[in-house]
């Protein structure tokens, strides 16, 4: 992979972060770190303040391998305006954003499925189209269906848009 770049990528709980993750790193890119935001773990009682401060942890270490020819993507929860907010952060990265859409139907389900509450999964619902809006709010941004496409597809359709010319 010769182009380099720094991908974040969105999405509520449940749309399949993880699972992309695992599937980008199955590919075995060269050149390129593939994180989840979520790596060393979630304290309990994790917060705005927590998920800044890890958003911070990320960018560094994106501007990092950045600057040494190596690219990132991370897949998490994570929101553009808080990654710009961030002391290493310059528009000069071109930072992708991606967001993994699921409906509010699959939201829904597989949220249950963990035994969630009610209120937590529309707050999640919520969250979800809060993120989808910060996403397409940036000029590099790209939308992933992550309810019609398998993971394998998802990783493609992620990496195709990642790696054509920008404008």
């Amino acid at each position: 992979m010769n182009k380099k770049f720094i991908a974040f990528i969105t999405g509520t709980s449940g749309a399949g972060k993880s699972t992309l993750v695992n599937s980008l790193k199955n590919m075995n890119l060269l050149n390129c770190n593939i994180h989840d935001f979520d790596e060393g773990g979630v304290p309990e009682g994790a917060d705005e303040n927590w998920r800044r401060e890890r958003t911070n942890h990320w960018v560094n270490i994106c501007t990092d391998n950045y600057s040494n020819g190596i690219s990132t993507i991370i897949c998490g929860v994570c929101v553009p305006n808080e990654i710009k907010a961030c002391e290493k952060y310059t528009d000069s990265l071109n930072i992708a954003y991606g967001f993994i859409e699921i409906s509010e139907t699959a939201i829904l389900e597989r949220l249950a499925n963990r035994s969630w509450d009610n209120i937590t999964i529309e707050n999640n619902i919520n969250w979800a189209k809060y993120l989808k809006n910060s996403v397409l709010a940036e000029k590099n941004n790209f939308i992933v269906d992550g309810e019609k496409n398998n993971p394998t597809k998802v990783a493609e359709y992620v990496l195709k848009q990642l790696l054509k010319e920008k404008v």
